[in-house]
């Protein structure tokens, strides 16, 4: 157990890394991809619910501690979409790569209008429809190109620790 709680934090501390330093010169149409969001939907695909809802809630703080506006509202929309991921992932077929892409793109849709929503409205603007059109949509397509290969340096990751605490439990 030991070992996937290492892999886990060492995959959201080095995601964050590159997240708040690297990406920043990765600006497309003044989007830049969440890489949190990607691997917390990309772990939600592969694990179980609570598994992935805990793995969404350390992305979530990840990106509440990153952002520093308000903490704890990533935590919160991230456990909820991946624990209702993690509820389905058992009924999808994995191998097909549209499958992350789609969750990815739906999910930051998603996210980051829960987090609009919740941020925004409470301090008063309102001007939602310029955000969700050039701030949410672009990001989120910027996320669903990069969602393939991150679920695939996922999986491998899972497959890994799986292998690994399969082989030793059995001892």
């Amino acid at each position: 157990m030991s070992k996937k709680i290492l892999t886990i934090t060492a995959v959201i501390f080095g995601t964050s890394l590159l997240q708040s330093t690297v990406m920043d010169y990765f600006v497309i149409f003044k989007a830049k991809p969440n890489l949190l969001v990607i691997v917390a939907i990309s772990a939600a695909l592969l694990r179980t619910d609570l598994n992935a809802a805990f793995i969404g809630l350390a992305c979530g703080l990840t990106m509440d501690v990153l952002i520093g506006k308000a903490l704890g509202w990533y935590g919160i929309i991230l456990f909820l979409v991946c624990f209702f991921i993690g509820m389905i992932n058992s009924k999808l077929y994995k191998d097909n790569p549209l499958i992350p892409v789609f969750f990815v793109f739906t999910s930051s849709i998603v996210v980051e209008t829960l987090y609009y929503m919740v941020y925004y409205f409470l301090k008063g603007y309102d001007e939602f429809l310029f955000a969700f059109t050039n701030l949410i949509v672009p990001e989120s397509i910027y996320n669903a190109l990069l969602a393939f290969p991150i679920y695939k340096f996922v999986f491998y990751l899972c497959k890994k620790v799986d292998k690994f605490h399969y082989t030793h439990s059995r001892l």
